[in-house]
């Protein structure tokens, strides 16, 4: 058994995951757009910490969408997030975890 076999898993893990972020980052900017018709269902704001903020917190602003049968949920800036509205239907356009628009 080699002296080092823990650096070697390490190094392995790293490149692992360093694959798995490169497919994630190619995906989302050169993958497929989908358009499928949808609702929105739900809203949601959620609080988080941050030491970038003066205050230590941040909000993040989440849309849930109904399409078919399934839900689909995509974080949102702060100022698209008052565009979107429980109950609304219409023709979504998303590229991985973007949204692209919503008519």
């Amino acid at each position: 058994m080699p002296e080092n076999l823990s650096g070697y898993i390490a190094v392995a893990v790293v490149i692992i995951w360093f694959v798995g972020m490169l497919v994630w980052f190619f995906r989302r900017q050169y993958g497929p757009t989908t358009t499928v018709r949808a609702t929105v269902v739900n809203k949601q704001v959620t609080e988080s910490f941050s030491k970038h903020s003066g205050t230590g917190k941040s909000n993040q602003y989440y849309v849930t969408f109904l399409i078919g049968k399934k839900r689909r949920s995509f974080r949102v800036s702060e100022f698209s997030y008052g565009g979107y509205h429980k109950g609304e239907t219409g023709t979504l356009k998303y590229k991985g975890d973007r949204i692209i628009d919503f008519q």
